[in-house]
């Protein structure tokens, strides 16, 4: 016996004629939205946010293309998963690790 994939909300939503959607998004199209101008401290709060991607930490980050052994980078991945840590952490902390030594 095959199963069948349920489909998602999307999908279901797709399959149906543009009459059924007009009527499925008819209740959404009366409803009125109320808004105000921002305070000065969330105007600040949507400056720092509206960019988008991910928090600057520190100077920020750069992008650095290093070649790694295959069999080396699959040890660094499970143990990073393992750990709960991204590869890009364990490479920081090493370079952190290997600057302290030899600074002594």
């Amino acid at each position: 016996m095959k199963k069948t994939r349920r489909k998602t909300p999307i999908e279901r939503f797709l399959a149906l004629s543009n009459a059924q959607k007009e009527a499925e998004v008819a209740p959404y199209d009366k409803q009125k939205v109320k808004s105000r101008a921002l305070t000065p401290s969330e105007q600040k709060f949507w400056e720092s946010v509206k960019r988008g991607g991910r928090p600057r930490v520190g100077e920020g980050a750069a992008i650095v293309p290093v070649s790694i052994e295959r069999g080396l980078l699959r040890k660094v991945d499970a143990f990073a998963k393992a750990n709960h840590l991204k590869r890009s952490q364990m490479v920081a902390e090493g370079l952190r690790i290997v600057m302290q030594r030899k600074a002594g």
